[in-house]
């Protein structure tokens, strides 16, 4: 009894020790000025790791509970081979336990039910985007078509570390992009400045010291891709329509208009369908303007490549009750 007393006093000890570690830990990550992650999502991990600890700990002593770290590491000391053997084989036991919860934890899609075969950083962010989606756009026509979109802004390569990342950026001596749908400041235009103006409240916090919120990015994608698909009239279907709206995030509601009333006016070419009519007619300028593309080119691929290329792989999206 007074052995069940002691060893019940230790892991009280213990336990208390590690609360008091986790809630420091928590209040810490709040209040420090994090750039990047949001303190909250830290302090959401750490609390993880802290819960993962201690059941690790409670497990241990209820699979191994007449086996005591502390007169272990003594008989250790005093060169007794099979002690030492005993203590190292009950630390390897915790670490497995710990490990196999973090590996429980962080394994891509075993949450949110997705497939295999996306990229990694999907696995985090695409169910927040979902979340997104029914909150602000429910009757969207087809998500997987902002799944396709938000791929064709961050990843150059699917293996690429910002391909999906909230972290995602683009910064040269033209243009800054940052994040999920690549939101844009320029030296002629500030789109986070824009939308900021436009949807204070929802989008409050935000901000170009602190662009890195995945919530708001996806938030801010959804309100402009919106913006640009609701106002569309006289377009043949939902996908046209879908796709027209890609054209104006991208090259802008003006120059759309411009492409559609140029289109109007060609014999053969229907103002109401993207593919085949409007996609070729004129708008941006066909000149080299980014590299050796040019802005027409640009805007004419960013259509097609989300549309025909990349939506396939979130096909499964669009399946009655997916979103």
């Amino acid at each position: 009894m007074q052995d069940w007393r002691r060893d019940l006093r230790g892991d009280l000890i213990r336990l208390v020790w590690l609360s008091v570690l986790a809630g420091f830990s928590l209040l810490a990550l709040n209040r420090l000025p994090w750039s990047g992650t949001p303190g909250d999502l830290l302090s959401a991990l750490a609390f993880v790791l802290a819960a993962m600890t201690l059941l690790s700990h409670a497990l241990r002593r209820i699979l191994l509970p007449r086996v005591q770290l502390g007169e272990l590491a003594l008989c250790a000391q005093r060169e007794p081979l099979s002690a030492a053997i005993v203590f190292a084989a009950v630390l390897m036991f915790k670490a497995c336990l710990l490990f196999a919860f973090v590996l429980l934890f962080i394994m891509p899609g075993h949450a949110a039910g997705l497939p295999a075969g996306l990229p990694a950083n999907a696995y985090r962010n695409l169910p927040l985007v979902l979340s997104e989606q029914r909150a602000l756009w429910p009757d969207h026509p087809a998500p997987s078509v902002l799944a396709a979109q938000i791929e064709q802004e961050t990843c150059p390569a699917l293996g690429s570390r910002q391909c999906w990342s909230e972290h995602a950026e683009l910064k040269t001596a033209r243009e800054h992009g940052v994040g999920l749908g690549q939101v844009t400041r320029t030296a002629r235009f500030d789109t986070l400045a824009d939308l900021k103006r436009q949807h204070g409240k929802l989008l409050a916090g935000w901000s170009w010291s602190r662009p890195y919120d995945a919530r708001l990015q996806a938030r801010a994608l959804l309100l402009q891709d919106k913006r640009c698909y609701q106002p569309l009239s006289g377009v043949a279907n939902a996908e046209e329509r879908l796709a027209m709206a890609l054209n104006c995030y991208n090259a802008g509601p003006g120059m759309l208009a411009i492409s559609r009333s140029r289109c109007a006016a060609q014999t053969g070419c229907d103002p109401g369908r993207w593919f085949g009519h409007v996609e070729r007619a004129e708008g941006p300028s066909r000149r080299a303007g980014y590299g050796q593309r040019s802005f027409y080119a640009i805007s004419r691929e960013y259509v097609s490549n989300i549309m025909l290329k990349r939506r396939p792989r979130y096909h499964f999206l669009d399946a009655p009750g997916s979103a």
